[in-house]
């Protein structure tokens, strides 16, 4: 049987089949559930009472925006992979990855400026809110992106669901970095970098494999 005639086979015989929406809006759809769960736990817990003069402060800022581009650029390189030749290039994926890490890079240099960094990492300032909020809203926000990607058919699963893990918890660290009263880099790499670096190793590894699964025939 030639090529041509297997994919019309296949195509006749395999269905019915509902299209996906456009990656773009997949995405958009995406951020929509995640961005809403991230203003629930905010106004749930509370903001940092001087949230609104932080804003004002730079430094504050850059590191906000840092944090929400890697988780919104890692989304949408995470719903291009999980359509076959969808994604051109590799780019977007890896600046996902250079991004979250100028993230920590961002907070090692600020520990560094301020004098015994490692003294300071050895005491271990970890408050175990600021984990436990990062990880709970990653896990759902992670899932149900696991489940939209599983309605496509990626080909890369570990790379699908480690990105997938990355944009939930940066997502995540950005709103506990609205709730977190605590500015030192220190508590920052211990309580926020490093459980966002485990969640990503951990949706990898159990995502991928969720990923290799059959992918459910559902609209997203």
């Amino acid at each position: 049987m030639r090529t041509e005639d297997l994919i019309v086979t296949l195509a006749r015989e395999s269905g019915p089949w509902t299209p996906l929406a456009r990656v773009r809006v997949r995405v958009m759809r995406w951020l929509l559930v995640a961005g809403g769960l991230a203003i629930m736990m905010i106004a749930l817990i509370g903001a940092r009472a001087d949230v609104r003069q932080q804003l004002q402060n730079s430094a504050y800022l850059v590191l906000l925006v840092v944090t929400l581009g890697s988780g919104a650029i890692a989304a949408a390189s995470a719903m291009t992979l999980s359509v076959p030749g969808a994604e051109r290039t590799p780019f977007w994926r890896i600046a996902a990855v250079v991004l979250a890490a100028a993230w920590g890079l961002l907070l090692c240099a600020r520990l560094a400026t301020g004098g015994d960094a490692w003294g300071r990492l050895a005491a271990l300032p970890n408050h175990w809110a600021c984990v436990a909020e990062i990880a709970g809203l990653s896990l759902v926000s992670g899932w149900t992106f696991v489940v939209m990607l599983r309605r496509a058919a990626p080909l890369q699963p570990r790379w699908s669901a480690g990105l997938a893990m990355l944009a939930s918890a940066a997502l995540a660290a950005a709103a506990v970095q609205i709730i977190c009263p605590i500015d030192d880099p220190a508590h920052h790499i211990v309580s926020h970098v490093t459980p966002v670096v485990l969640i990503v190793l951990f949706g990898a590894a159990v995502g991928g494999g969720l990923l290799r699964v059959r992918p459910v025939n559902a609209p997203s």
